[in-house]
């Protein structure tokens, strides 16, 4: 409602900066261009490879708008400046020249039009003189406009795309070496060595308590947002020169990214961890009673998520009861924090951690070290002296977790089955990622295509905690309650045994290929590869070539291996699954009682193996 009581000021500052920009003394600048046309060429003639589909797609899309010679390197390329041509443009950014559209549900009830394919209904004014004349004069010389500026020139745009190519000959290809491991900080490194990129991605984890109460998971998210907050100017001046940044908080901590050309990645990491050092400076009532509204919104709007987000989320709090947390808790524990608390958190987490990092792209192990050292010299801090393990779950007998759906406009329900397996050797888990690949075809096919139970039919090897392995299955309906869904799936089960036995060795070896072929799938790009390391340096297990030795161990596997492991893991283990019950309102007297006090028993957690072999000798 502020916001809609506010339009005609946020359309008076847009045009105030457009007639900045118009202006003879301020606008149209030929090193702004320059600006935008060195980061455009650069981005062109360092593309990424992506997923070949969505190039063809986006390539179709250019040949609309383009000239043949120009298909490909179009949407990357700025030509001539020609600034009469910008000048003779922006003379159509007028008032009188604007279509604007407000969107509010304050309008229901107040328009006479109604929109032919979808029935939205709406109403068409025109603006008045009044209004107009408002918008024309708007100047950032006004108190609403006051502190608009065009941006400073960029000092992160790269100009330096030197390869280190000498130093990147001597280091394997398919997995970073341990840089530094010490008491307080473990550095892993690994030059670029299959892209040939001036590219770098700098990933660091703060493992600290972040999660092992409602009010330290809330803090932490408080903490991210007011982060992103405060460092908005600086973080769009570097996505302008293609650097990219993120802050997030997990169960393990807080996670920081730095991504893009390593030229300047280093003023990018310098600037976000010294916003970080400042925060408690730059926070003020202001900002944090608007992000406190931000995050209290987020979690209010959860409850108009899919039912199957709720179901979803509803498991990981099953699974991992010791760390993840209900909205509603969250929720209560937001309520009850002031800005005092934030500031106390924000101290603490900075001080007390435990760093590991991976710097993987085109720097040197010095250049390496010295990033690390960029937020150790800020922060200095000290091991904490214990850390939330990732405890899940561990189910002794069938568990029923069952809920109306939250959203009780929403008519879908939702079943959510997690058959629970726990920590497996890497011969096991090859023998699971077959037979869910075996499972996932004649699933879609049977209980959407043929009994269409639903729009929404979902499988796929879920891991809670650093490896505890479960198979999922999801179904989402407007038609039948959860009860009929799962007895609908346990069915499906009974029959998948005969279909397994009666497959031929030719089409069995068939899905035997498949699944090596995704397995063994090169990555595609810088990032790929990172988040491949990156995935199991945060889990701990340090397995960087787990999906190829994966797909060593599938190519060995006998259908009657696949036949045991379905015998034993789903049938014989069919005491020992979740089953998340989301109720739409029409389904509601189909719903049984939630059978879901857990015992406090766990999955062990696998210590951290020897990285002695992974350490670079100096």
């Amino acid at each position: 409602a502020e916001g809609l009581q506010n339009v005609s000021k946020v359309v008076e500052i847009v045009f105030s900066y457009i007639h900045l920009i118009q202006s003879d003394n301020y606008g149209i600048q030929e090193w702004i261009h320059n600006e935008s046309a060195t980061v455009a060429a650069c981005q062109f003639r360092f593309l990424s490879k992506r997923n070949p589909m969505d190039y063809a797609l986006s390539l179709a899309s250019t040949m609309q708008l383009y000239p043949p010679n120009h298909v490909l390197s179009g949407p990357y390329q700025f030509y001539k400046y020609d600034p009469e041509l910008i000048a003779e443009f922006l003379k159509y950014f007028t008032p009188e020249n604007m279509l604007m559209q407000v969107t509010s549900k304050m309008f229901e009830g107040m328009t006479s039009c109604k929109e032919h394919w979808y029935g939205t209904e709406y109403n068409i004014d025109e603006l008045s003189a009044e209004l107009c004349m408002q918008w024309s004069n708007a100047t950032v010389d006004s108190n609403i406009a006051a502190g608009l500026a065009l941006p400073e020139r960029n000092d992160m745009i790269a100009s330096d795309f030197t390869l280190f190519k000498d130093m990147a000959e001597n280091m394997p290809k398919n997995e970073p070496r341990l840089l530094l491991d010490n008491d307080g900080c473990r550095l892993w490194f690994k030059p670029d060595n299959v892209f040939d990129m001036p590219k770098v991605n700098i990933m660091v984890l703060l493992r600290m308590d972040s999660c092992s109460s409602p009010k330290k998971n809330v803090l932490a998210l408080l903490y991210t947002q007011i982060l992103q907050e405060v460092t908005n100017d600086f973080t769009y001046l570097a996505s302008m020169a293609s650097l990219h940044s993120n802050v997030s908080h997990s169960s393990r901590g807080l996670e920081l990214s730095v991504s893009g050309y390593n030229h300047k990645a280093h003023i990018l990491l310098k600037r976000l961890v010294k916003a970080m050092a400042e925060l408690p400076s730059s926070l003020d009532t202001s900002l944090w009673d608007r992000v406190k509204d931000k995050v209290s919104k987020q979690y209010e709007n959860f409850q108009f998520a899919q039912p199957y987000q709720h179901a979803m989320y509803a498991a990981d709090v099953c699974c991992e009861q010791t760390i993840k947390w209900k909205i509603e808790d969250k929720q209560k524990a937001l309520d009850s924090i002031d800005m005092e608390d934030l500031l106390v958190f924000a101290k603490q987490a900075l001080s007390e951690f435990y760093l590991e990092s991976l710097v993987h792209g085109n720097l040197s192990p010095k250049d390496a070290k010295e990033v690390v050292a960029v937020i150790v010299d800020e922060f200095k801090p000290t091991p904490p002296q214990s850390l939330p393990q990732q405890l899940v779950s561990k189910f002794p007998q069938n568990i029923v977790d069952a809920f109306p759906e939250p959203n009780p406009k929403n008519t879908n329900s939702c079943l959510v089955v997690l058959y629970q397996l726990g920590p497996m050797e890497l011969r096991v888990n090859a023998i699971l990622a077959l037979f869910h690949h075996l499972l996932q075809e004649p699933a879609f096919h049977e209980l959407r295509t043929q009994e269409q139970l639903g729009y929404i039919v979902h499988t796929s090897v879920k891991t809670n905690g650093n490896d505890v392995k479960s198979l999922l299955c999801l179904i989402q309906s407007d038609a039948y309650d959860p009860v009929y869904l799962e007895s609908r799936l346990d069915a499906f089960m009974g029959r998948l045994s005969e279909k397994l036995l009666n497959m031929s060795t030719e089409e069995f070896q068939q899905n035997i290929q498949a699944v090596c072929q995704t397995l063994r799938e090169k990555d595609k790009n810088l990032f790929e590869e990172t988040l491949k390391y990156w995935n199991v340096i945060t889990n701990q297990t340090y397995l960087f070539q787990r999906l190829s030795n994966i797909a060593d161990h599938v190519e060995k596997i006998s259908k009657e291996e696949v036949l045991q492991f379905f015998e034993k893991e789903i049938v014989e283990n069919e005491g020992k699954k979740l089953s998340v019950q989301v109720f739409s309102s029409q389904h509601l007297d189909k719903m049984v009682k939630s059978e879901r006090n857990l015992p406090p028993e766990y999955f062990p957690v696998p210590a951290i193996p020897n990285l002695g072999d992974y350490k670079i000798m100096e």
